[in-house]
């Protein structure tokens, strides 16, 4: 029997799941998780809800052996905790244990931080020809110190990152597919992502052919 994969579609005004065959995609990606560990995370609905959703779709789902993963945690300063390209079982459960050690306990809340932290994780990573997905997975509560030059709180964040940004709501947290405005180097649909790589599988990713290579975003 088949196994299907949830594949997200990272369209600006839905948030529609679709199936995708797991034998399917066998190009890999470069994925940075931000999963937001603050206090207020330990609410109803927010980090045992997000928790599932990554070890059951995210991980259990979504990620394939080739897939360069880098997960991070973040409250008042963001924190890396694995660097990890997916070769096998051994890595997928490093994965999962170090999602599982992570705990909602973080004093202040520093969405603003951690989304240029993402920024920073990217360009660290360079350009490598391959396809950037970047999540942040949070309940957007801001509450950073006076310290941090995104001081003081809102209910719900709002930054230039996040405009152009897929931000899905789940119980009490979103997931946010974040668009960090590298020219079209962070896919804004992963409906189209996937069925390109699929459709480009084999050819090189070239900086001379990157812009046709490279998705654009979908009109409405």
């Amino acid at each position: 029997m088949k196994i299907k994969k949830l594949i997200f579609i990272f369209l600006l005004l839905a948030g529609v799941l679709f199936n995708l065959n797991a034998g399917e995609r066998t190009m890999p990606v470069d994925m940075i998780i931000m999963i937001d560990k603050s206090l207020s995370m330990q609410d109803p609905g927010k980090f045992d809800s997000l928790k599932q959703w990554v070890l059951d779709e995210l991980i259990g789902e979504i990620i394939i052996n080739g897939d360069w993963i880098s997960i991070y945690q973040f409250y008042e300063s963001p924190e890396h905790l694995v660097s990890i390209e997916v070769k096998n079982k051994e890595d997928t459960d490093r994965i999962i244990k170090t999602i599982n050690k992570i705990r909602p306990n973080g004093r202040f809340t520093d969405v603003g931080k951690a989304l240029d932290k993402i920024q920073e994780a990217v360009n660290e990573r360079g350009e490598n020809g391959r396809y950037k997905v970047l999540f942040m997975l949070t309940d957007l509560e801001q509450d950073a110190p006076i310290t941090s030059k995104y001081s003081g709180k809102q209910k719900k964040f709002s930054s230039p990152y996040l405009v152009e940004s897929r931000i899905i709501k789940h119980d009490n947290w979103y997931e946010i597919t974040v668009d960090m405005g590298l020219q079209d180097r962070v896919v804004k649909t992963s409906k189209a992502l996937f069925s390109d790589l699929i459709k480009n599988e084999g050819k090189d990713r070239v900086q001379s052919d990157e812009n046709t290579a490279l998705i654009k975003k979908d009109n409405p």
